[in-house]
């Protein structure tokens, strides 16, 4: 038997580089390879397929709402119409303007009193005072506030004067009291024109939970900020106050904000801006509408830092205004229509022919 041998196989050695070529394909005209079928498929194509000329659409103009326009500015009443109550204080804005409610001259000088208050220590600030000043965590405007509660007690006066030096708090508390005192005798007037006005207040009572504050505020940046999200102690809560009032000396920029958006106008010296608070709205049920204030300033305005001045308005009760208003209503003379002077007459005169004739 005899042992059949086989030739060893050789290992395949792959070629580095390239492919090769395509194999060619035979037709009847020989053969060439399949890129030059291609080639003449694409001619063919392209010289007998009529592609349209596609184009897209004009652009049409996209209908836009115009933006809305800014809310107009507070109407202004004078301090005679308020007091008589022929004022309209029911404004939709939410806020109105007394003109010329207190002398400038006046204003000038009690803000100026109040730069003596503010140069206190900063020991004097945070112990016996800590309860009238507290600084603002805002980082854009800075500065802080001293709370002037009203009405003011012994108490406070003989603490004030104790520990701020020499006559500071005597000469303060003589030039703020006036501008104060007519601050709020507009307040309770544009209360009683308020109560006059509305149609379907709440029937609780709009009592007082917060004391009246006059709110000064020492800015040191040239940048104003609304501070009712900050948190104090002295910082009445948002809807706890009736009205608020801003005062200034020098004729003055005012930012107006309310459920309409917002308007910048210019207040002239010694007149008042007046807002509604969220108090009022809920008392009267949505009639009248809340507002917020804020002066507006640069630092080339005043010589030194900026001071504002804020009377946050609560009074002590509604209820009492509201019986008044009702018992005017009652006592008011009623008035006849033309239509029934004329179906009255007819009455008489058909009377006379049917008895004298």
């Amino acid at each position: 038997m005899t042992a059949t041998s086989r030739a060893p196989r050789r290992p395949r050695i792959r070629p580095r580089g390239p492919p090769p070529a395509p194999t060619p394909i035979r037709t009847a005209r020989g053969a060439r390879s399949a890129a030059a079928d291609e080639r003449v498929l694409a001619e063919f194509l392209e010289a007998s397929l009529r592609v349209p000329d596609l184009a897209l659409p004009p652009r049409t103009k996209r209908f836009s709402f115009p933006p809305a326009p800014p809310p107009p500015p507070p109407h202004e009443v004078s301090s005679q119409a308020l007091a008589s109550g022929d004022a309209d204080a029911a404004a939709e804005s939410g806020a109105f303007t007394v003109a010329g409610a207190v002398d400038a001259r006046e204003v000038r000088e009690a803000v100026e009193a109040s730069r003596a208050v503010f140069a206190a220590t900063d020991e004097v600030k945070r112990e016996p005072l800590a309860r009238w000043f507290r600084k603002r965590d805002d980082p854009v405007s800075g500065g802080e506030e001293f709370c002037w509660f009203r009405p003011v007690s012994h108490d406070d006066d003989r603490a004030l004067d104790a520990a701020l030096p020499g006559s500071t708090y005597r000469v303060f508390r003589e030039k703020m009291d006036t501008v104060a005192s007519k601050m709020e005798n507009v307040a309770k007037n544009a209360i009683r024109v308020l109560s006059d006005n509305v149609k379907n207040p709440k029937d609780s009572a709009l009592c007082r939970e917060a004391p009246s504050i006059l709110r000064l505020t020492l800015y040191n940046s040239n940048k104003s900020k609304t501070c009712w999200d900050e948190s104090g102690s002295t910082d009445p809560p948002p809807n706890s106050h009736a009205l608020s009032i801003h005062l200034s000396g020098d004729d003055r920029k005012i930012c107006l904000r309310n459920q309409g958006g917002s308007t910048i106008f210019s207040l002239p010296a010694g007149s008042m801006l007046v807002t509604i608070g969220k108090k009022i709205q809920e008392w009267s049920n949505g009639q009248f509408k809340a507002a917020v204030g804020e002066a507006l300033f640069e630092m080339t305005d005043e010589p030194g830092p900026f001071i504002s001045l804020q009377l946050v308005y609560s009074p002590d009760n509604l209820r009492l205004t509201e019986v008044g208003r009702q018992a005017r209503s009652i006592d008011r003379p009623k008035f006849v229509s033309f239509r029934d002077q004329i179906l009255v007459a007819l009455i008489l005169l058909l009377l006379f022919y049917l008895f004298w004739c």
